[in-house]
């Protein structure tokens, strides 16, 4: 009888131990980017962020629509820094690479239409990416 507490020790301290791992991966899984997620909680108020609806505020175009119709580069450039509007109370947010790359690759994923394979604007003398 004198085994039974160990092995019970033994399964319990094993139990935490993979429920502290699980729970570091889960935390991990939960801090990656989402490009759904950072629309909905920064331009969902006034943008449509989805595949067909309209926008909350008539004059906000869809975000599909915008990704269609602006330059890809433009659209990288406007993230990272802050897209400014003719709409005084549109907030000028500026987001990571990282986050720019998963808004990216949200809105293509809505339209069809991959975000590595728009052209880019090939500005002379530079060279492209």
């Amino acid at each position: 009888m004198a085994a039974f507490p160990r092995v019970l020790n033994a399964f319990v301290g094993l139990t935490l131990l993979a429920l502290g791992l699980a729970g570091g991966r889960t935390g991990a899984l939960a801090t990656e980017v989402d490009g759904k997620t950072i629309l909905e909680t920064n331009c969902g108020r006034c943008h449509a962020i989805d595949a067909k609806s309209d926008s909350p505020l008539p004059q906000a175009p869809p975000l599909r629509k915008v990704y269609i119709e602006y330059p890809i580069d433009q659209l990288e450039q406007g993230f990272a820094e802050g897209m400014g509007s003719r709409h005084r109370d549109m907030p000028q947010i500026q987001f990571s690479d990282e986050q720019v790359a998963a808004i990216l690759s949200y809105l293509g994923s809505l339209t069809g239409v991959d975000p590595a394979s728009r052209q880019r604007v090939v500005i002379p003398g530079e060279t492209p990416p």
